[in-house]
Parts: C-alpha cells; sequence; structure tokens
C-alpha cells in the first residue's frame, strides 16, 4: 500500500473563505386520507456548525409546530401534527453563511483516542454499514504500519476514493458497505459507506453528514431548483476535532484537496443516518434524515420538496 502523508501544504486552499446563501425550502405533504385521523411531519432544520452559520431563518406552517432535537445525535428538525385529510404546506427560509476553515492538518498535533467509550456509536456497525473481519482485514491492510490517526484516515481516504467509481446509476440506494466493496461503484452514500466503515474498523470514530452542494444555477437565471441530496464522511481526530472528508467529490470530479476541507457550496442538513425522530416516528428509523418525512397512522406518506438557493452577491 503506497505511502501518504497530511501536513502543510497537504491541502489546497478555498477560493474563497465566505459565503452566504438565500435558501427557501418548501415542502407539501399529501393527504393521509380520510380514514386517516392525524398527519405527523417532521423536517431537518439547518442548524450552525464551525462551518456554517444560521444568520436568519423564517418559517411558515399552516398551524402549531415544535422545534425539537433527535436524542442521538441532536439533529434540530420541526414536528407538525395536522388532519389526516388535509395536505399540509410548509416554507423554510434561510440566510446561511458559509466559511472555510483552512485546518492545519499536522499529525503532530494529534493524539491518541483515550475513552472511546465516548465515541461508541460512531465506533460501531450500523444498518448497511458494516464493522466486521472483513472490513478490519482491508483496513489494517490499507493503513499499514501507521498509528498516528490523521495519517491512517488520510491513506483509508486516498484508498476509497482510488478504489471507488462514482455512478449514481449504479447505486444501492441504501448506502451500502456490501456493496461499495462488490462493485466498487456508487454514490456518495456508498462512497463514504466504506470510509465510515475502515475508519470504524481501526478504531478512528467516523459518522456520516447529510447536505446539498449548491451548483451555479444556469446562465441567465438566478436561482435555481435543487433535488436530491449529497453527503459527505466527518472523522475525529483527537487534538483536531471533527474533520470533513468527502471521498464522493474526489471520485467523481478528481478534486484532491477535499481531505479535512470541504467545497463551499457544502450546506449541512443532519448528522448521522438511523434517526430516531423526536416524537419518535412508528415506523422505522429514518436512513437518511436529508428531507421531510410523514406518517399517516403510522405509515409513511410522500413529500413533495423544492428547494431553492441564491447566492448573495
Amino acid at each position: 500500500m503506497p505511502s501518504s502523508s497530511v501536513g502543510a501544504g497537504a491541502t489546497e486552499p478555498s477560493a474563497s473563505l465566505l459565503t452566504r446563501y438565500d435558501i427557501e425550502d418548501r415542502f407539501t405533504v399529501r393527504a393521509g386520507g380520510t380514514d386517516v385521523d392525524v398527519l405527523d411531519v417532521w423536517c431537518p432544520i439547518i442548524q450552525g456548525s464551525p462551518v456554517q452559520r444560521v444568520l436568519a431563518m423564517a418559517l411558515d406552517a399552516p398551524g402549531a409546530y415544535t422545534l425539537t432535537r433527535d436524542p442521538d445525535h441532536g439533529n434540530r428538525m420541526l414536528h407538525a401534527r395536522a388532519p389526516g385529510n388535509t395536505s399540509p404546506a410548509f416554507t423554510v427560509r434561510y440566510t446561511v453563511e458559509r466559511r472555510s476553515l483552512r485546518p492545519m492538518l499536522d499529525p503532530a498535533c494529534v493524539g491518541r483516542l483515550e475513552t472511546p467509550a465516548l465515541f461508541q456509536r460512531e465506533l460501531s456497525a450500523e444498518q448497511f454499514v458494516d464493522v466486521n473481519d472483513t472490513t478490519r482485514a482491508l483496513a489494517r491492510d490499507v493503513v499499514g504500519g501507521e498509528t498516528n490517526i490523521l495519517q491512517q484516515a488520510r491513506r483509508i481516504y486516498d484508498y476509497v476514493s482510488g478504489a471507488m467509481t462514482y455512478n449514481a446509476a449504479e447505486q444501492s440506494w441504501k448506502g451500502s458497505t456490501e456493496h461499495a466493496l462488490s462493485c466498487s461503484v456508487g454514490n456518495c452514500n456508498d462512497i463514504h459507506a466504506l470510509f465510515i466503515s475502515l475508519c470504524r474498523s481501526v478504531g478512528i470514530p467516523a459518522r456520516l453528514v447529510l447536505g446539498q452542494a449548491f451548483e451555479p444555477p444556469p446562465p441567465g437565471e438566478e436561482a435555481c431548483d435543487l433535488c436530491g441530496y449529497h453527503c459527505w464522511a466527518e472523522f475525529f481526530a483527537p487534538g483536531l476535532g471533527w474533520l470533513p472528508a468527502d471521498a464522493s467529490c474526489a471520485c467523481k470530479y478528481g478534486k484532491e484537496h477535499l481531505f479535512g476541507d470541504l467545497e463551499m457550496n457544502h450546506v449541512a442538513w443532519s448528522v448521522g443516518r438511523d434517526i430516531l425522530l423526536s416524537p419518535p416516528q412508528r415506523g422505522a428509523r429514518v436512513l437518511f434524515f436529508a428531507g421531510p418525512y410523514a406518517e399517516a397512522g403510522g405509515r409513511p406518506c410522500p413529500a413533495e420538496r423544492a428547494t431553492r438557493f441564491q447566492e448573495q452577491g
């Protein structure tokens, strides 16, 4: 396995240190039917982090709502309850500031993980994210004799971005380590499932981040609609904290500076997968919480969503 290192000059600086976006997130939940009394609606709410600040937020809802947080990851969310025979519509508007921290990825600043028990969730297997004999053997082979957590994560990142091919048409639809290992192809969720599995398999806490990558609008247009989502990973390096890694964009576009840094157009909606909502949903945990989720009589029901953004000049 070829050696790789991180340190001064290992990442390319972002073109801009500060960007602001006006975001409008609109969604309508289809009526549950006349035989349903209650419709429950949840939607992630953008929250602050070291790289993004919510400068303004306004919420339009057809009735009462609450803002809650999930018990496992602390994701902020809207919860509303409506009559089952209605189709409630919601609009959330934000001004979000994205900034680049340009972290100094110095292995000398990184220590040992002193208390792994504090990161049990980020070190264990999840639904479709494996930590087993297969992933441990591969991870050991990838990191070789390296013991520094930052250097180990870099070797895993280089391996994943080199071994995987981005192709959304050949994804697993569930972010699967097994699919990534078997097929070496997938979308951002499959690519980062493999990255997270390998990190966890050598004792590096890692987690998924769900968000969007705001691409510029076509020429002559001021704003554009978004569909789908984008995801990346974060890993924990003692002494440096949680650091991002976007192996998907590295695979898709050949960009090499996305270890420890993100493109400035990335805005996060939620952290983690297999989300238990607040208040708890009656159905299964939500695999990816990147948009609205609704239940009518305990059964999932569809929501139509339109998300628009405009970069401030």
